[in-house]
């Protein structure tokens, strides 16, 4: 401050000025809780730090303001990401990628530490402005801008949720007292000017009507919210859920993942949905999802709701199983538009509890009331339509339905272990037309094939029923739900007029047990079948003529001598290479070694864990790096970008390889197989994405033989 302010103002004023802006700030950290659709007082308090510290600074030296505005804002972020459990990591991130992920979104905001401690960095940067400013006489009403500035960014952030009229009239009357408070003269000077002001009321009007004119065009900004699906910024890799329920159900022995226990009295629902999958291309169903942050609140609540709290019982489980459309996860999450997926973000521990709120499911009730939503008929479905009719029969939609339901369960087979188990369309097309046996994925995949074929919007569902009885609908009242790896299960769902999802249950109750073996397979083109004659190649006309011959008789002395320098260039050459071939032959020759010892292994289970091990020394090989304690799962998402052509083979091995480690998979011999044959893939894909150069030294590669950069994952 200078000479000339300090002798015509009052420092009493100023700090009263202080404190009236840092009112309006501490009104804006309160509206800033519906960014985040709760209320955070950390917010409410994180301007108040900056506020506090500039009253004692008022009439000192300009750097002393500027250390004591910066010490502030560090103070208020370092405080809100402390209270919110947040780490130095946090506070860093704050000032940088957090403001990125407030823009970046859904609404409500995740209640992250580094996303809270941006809010609190700008509340608490502005506010040090604000008390800047007020200190300068020339600058009357100046102070009000930033206070301004952080409410219009408030309610643009927490829009829908939008102008909030508590907070407005607050501001509103704090702005009115601030320009009141001018800064000319002394603070009881002002005092007794503003006892005869007969401006007040018209003031107030003029802000307040000024206010809603700008607050409400802001309020209106495009921000996602649980009624919006708006583009997401952000992708995240999904494992294929089919997969990963098949590789649950094959635990022996089984194991206990979730205990769903009710909040109130009634009783709760037996199937539990954890991922739903719309995209059929022919050989599996796709699990590509865009996944994003968003905060608790998913979607709206349509009465009936099931309430819930959910434990995680193993910490390789990151989806939440959801009764119905999800309304509240009482956790930070990602999940798509259509809500199909609903994944933590981090990673939980063993016993860690969130509650759910979700939407009842539908009933056979709704969609009498409804109907069937309508789909069109693309070429994907069109060659089942003639089948699927004359399974269904005629009749609505939904009886149509009930009879292919029907028909699947009665008069086909269901048998874990048939061959040609896939999801291939040409499988499903033998299933349906000539075997009439096959796994529970094929008779999920067939029912949504045929319905669609039949007009009818469908979508293969994975999850959990509880105790397996998926006909029964809700459990006892008041008890908890269990769901363990044998509960495991995948069921189709079809889409009703008011846009919810009907699980139906095409699979048999019971397994095969009569031992018939399915039909041969169809003779296919192979080194021991019949191969057709193969005509004998044409016969070559020699164009040799005697010039011919005597011109290679004239140069066949040059060549000779040409060929003796050659020759001994090669042996000169050789004896120089010839210790790299020898090191390069030890380290291909161990390499193959140690490839062959763990293909040969006499147990199957060591097969397909040696498989995993030789897919991540080809990983390692290729350039990646693996921490000591990662685990598989975490493995084969980083390693996707290696082997983009066999990223779903390299998720299916780091499946089997846990399956195998952690629990006793049935039919071991078989899921080898499998995991040798991704094996295949994987190097492969490393193969094709490389040149021959890079090739061959992807091949000498030390990495997966060197204690300090090899793969931690063992034989």
């Amino acid at each position: 401050m200078s000479h000339d302010q300090t002798a015509t103002t009052d420092a009493r004023l100023v700090r009263a000025r202080i404190v009236v802006i840092s009112v309006g700030f501490a009104l804006v950290g309160a509206a800033s809780g519906d960014i985040f659709d709760r209320a955070e007082w950390t917010l409410v308090v994180a301007p108040l730090f900056a506020a506090v510290v500039a009253l004692p600074l008022v009439g000192r030296p300009a750097l002393a303001r500027l250390a004591g505005a910066i010490f502030s804002v560090l103070l208020a972020v370092t405080v809100t990401v402390n209270v919110a459990s947040g780490t130095s990591g946090d506070i860093l991130r704050a000032f940088s990628s957090g403001v990125q992920g407030l823009l970046s979104t859904d609404w409500p905001s995740p209640p992250l530490p580094e996303l809270l401690g941006s809010v609190a960095a700008a509340l608490a940067t502005l506010c040090a402005l604000s008390a800047e400013i007020v200190t300068r006489r020339r600058f009357h009403l100046l102070g009000l801008l930033p206070l301004l500035v952080a409410y219009f960014g408030v309610v643009a952030l927490s829009a829908p949720h939008g102008v909030t009229w508590i907070w407005l009239i607050g501001i509103a009357a704090v702005s009115i007292t601030f320009a009141l408070l001018r800064n000319d003269g002394t603070l009881g000077e002002r005092i007794v000017l503003l006892r005869g002001e007969r401006r007040l009321i018209p003031l107030l009007i003029a802000a307040t009507v000024l206010v809603v004119l700008i607050a409400v065009p802001v309020s209106l900004d495009v921000r996602a919210d649980p009624r919006r699906n708006d583009p997401a910024q952000q992708t995240a890799p999904l494992l294929d859920p089919i997969e990963a329920t098949l590789a649950l159900r094959s635990l022996d022995p089984p194991r206990e993942l979730h205990v769903v226990t009710p909040a109130g009295t009634d009783g709760l629902p037996l199937r539990w949905r954890t991922a739903a999958l719309t995209s059929y291309d022919g050989r599996r169903w796709s699990p590509s999802l865009t996944l994003r942050p968003i905060g608790s609140t998913l979607g709206p609540a349509n009465e009936p709701t099931i309430d819930a709290d959910v434990s995680f019982l193993d910490d390789n489980l990151t989806l939440v199983p959801l009764a119905g459309p999800p309304v509240v996860v009482d956790a930070a999450v990602e999940t798509d538009s259509d809500r199909t997926v609903v994944r933590l973000a981090e990673r939980p521990s063993p016993g860690d509890v969130i509650g759910v709120v979700t939407n009842a499911p539908a009933t056979s009730s709704d969609a009498v009331d409804v109907g069937a939503a309508a789909r069109l008929v693309d070429e994907s479905t069109s060659g089942f339509t003639q089948l699927a009719e004359g399974l269904a029969g005629d009749g609505t939609r939904l009886e149509q339905l009930s009879r292919l339901e029907t028909t699947l369960r009665e008069d086909f087979v269901l048998d874990s272990d048939v061959q040609g188990g896939g999801l291939e369309q040409a499988l499903i097309d033998r299933f349906l037309r000539d075997t009439q046996r096959g796994t529970q994925e094929q008779f999920a995949t067939s029912f949504v094939l045929l319905a669609r074929s039949l007009g009818i919007e469908a979508r293969v569902a994975t999850g959990f029923v509880a105790g397996g009885d998926s006909q029964t609908v809700v459990g006892p009242a008041g008890e908890a739900v269990v769901l363990s790896s044998a509960d495991a299960e995948v069921w189709p769902e079809i889409q009703l007029g008011d846009g919810s999802w009907l699980a139906y249950d095409p699979v048999p109750d019971d397994e095969a047990d009569d031992g018939a073996p399915p039909p041969p397979e169809p003779q296919v083109q192979t080194p021991a079948a019949p191969q057709p004659p193969i005509a004998p190649p044409p016969e070559t006309e020699s164009d040799t003529s005697d010039d011919d011959v005597v011109a290679d008789t004239a140069s066949e002395g040059a060549f000779s001598t040409a060929l003796t320098f050659a020759i001994r260039g090669g042996v000169a050459l050789a004896v120089v290479l010839l210790p790299v071939l020898i090191a390069a032959g030890a380290i291909i020759g161990a390499k193959h070694l140690r490839r062959r010892r763990r293909r040969r292994a006499p147990d199957p289970v060591e097969r397909i864990r040696g498989a995993w091990a030789s897919a991540t020394d080809a990983l390692v090989d290729a350039g990646l790096d693996i921490g000591r304690s990662t685990t598989n799962s975490e493995i084969a998402i980083t390693g996707a970008p290696v082997v983009p052509d066999a990223a779903t083979q390299l998720r299916r091995l780091a499946t089997l390889s846990s399956s195998a480690t952690f629990g006793t998979p049935r039919h071991p011999d078989v899921l080898a197989q499998d995991a040798l044959s991704c094996l295949g893939s994987v190097e492969g894909s490393v193969l094709s994405m490389r040149t021959r150069w890079q090739r061959l030294r992807w091949r000498l590669s030390l990495r997966s033989l060197r204690p300090a950069t090899r793969s931690p994952v063992t034989e």
